[in-house]
């Protein structure tokens, strides 16, 4: 049986004042004192979005609402925190709500930071975009989808049920997108995926890489601290070009990844290269040798 510790519950009405009270007294939660600092962070965060949103959404003026009040819980187990909420909306309210999740929750975190920036952009104060920025904040800062439920109440109003997972604190993540001459970078500890792939002959080469290896320089450090995660990580490298002045700073990353399996870590990468591209494929066997490093080589069918 897994343990499940309570930071926060609460049934009843959410104003402003409210809002105010739950939030110091989630503070206080010895359990939430015991997080660490980033992970207590993103809770902070993400309860107040939750919060605001019922506040400004939840049917209050219909009978109905009197007896079933929002319900908002917090709890803490195996290493992840997880938020309820549930409060009551009409028909039209669900279809905008569950559009705006679904929609959020199908995109990878490149096309999430393009959604975002768009709505910031459209956003004023009458146009009813606050839960769908609210929303985004959520998924940002947990790292999961946002998982909802609809239940059909006596009267003409639907229970609207949410649940986010929080992950453990891990590192960082570093998300940089491509452009016509820089790879995309996808570095992230919490969902465990690591790729940099396509074209990379960016302008400023030694400030494009120095992020990268400064992040991993951290991440190593992460993963000699954390000896509870047994979990493989694996790199997938996708390069369809690089310059001379890349090949150096890939060189030094495949270095600071050997160093780190050195230790003892289950790491791994993979160097992708298309099925008739034999140049890529050396390139990959010449990174693996100098890094002291063994590839697994993943061949892509193009045809």
């Amino acid at each position: 049986m897994t343990d499940s510790v309570k930071l926060l519950e609460y049934t009843g009405p959410v104003d402003h004042k409210r809002i105010d009270h739950l939030l110091k007294k989630l503070k206080k939660s010895d359990s939430f004192q015991s997080l660490n600092k980033t992970t207590s962070k993103r809770v902070y965060a993400i309860l107040v979005e939750c919060l605001e949103n019922i506040s400004k959404h939840a049917e209050k003026k219909l009978p109905a609402s009197r007896n079933n009040p929002p319900y908002i819980l917090v709890t803490k187990s195996m290493g992840k925190v997880i938020i309820k909420t549930v409060n009551l909306v009409t028909d039209e309210k669900a279809l905008k709500l569950s559009s705006r999740l679904d929609q959020i929750n199908q995109v990878d975190d490149i096309e999430l930071n393009r959604l975002y920036d768009n709505k910031i952009n459209q956003a004023s104060k009458n146009d009813g975009n606050g839960a769908g920025l609210g929303f985004m904040l959520m998924k940002f800062k947990s790292g999961n989808p946002i998982i909802y439920s609809l239940f059909r109440t006596e009267g003409n109003l639907l229970f609207f049920e949410i649940r986010i997972k929080i992950n453990k604190y891990n590192m960082r993540k570093l998300i940089i997108e491509p452009t016509v001459s820089s790879p995309k970078v996808i570095l992230d500890p919490d969902k465990n995926r690591f790729e940099i792939s396509g074209e990379s002959r960016p302008a400023d080469v030694a400030t494009f890489y120095e992020e990268i290896i400064s992040w991993m320089d951290d991440y190593s450090h992460h993963l000699e601290k954390d000896q509870e995660s047994s979990e493989p990580v694996t790199f997938n490298l996708d390069f369809e070009y690089f310059n001379s002045s890349s090949a150096k700073y890939i060189l030094d990353f495949c270095k600071q990844i050997g160093t780190v399996r050195s230790k003892g870590m289950d790491i791994q990468v993979k160097w992708h290269y298309d099925d008739d591209d034999m140049d890529m494929l050396e390139v990959g066997r010449e990174m693996s040798r100098m890094a002291k490093l063994p590839f697994e080589y993943i061949s892509k069918d193009i045809r």
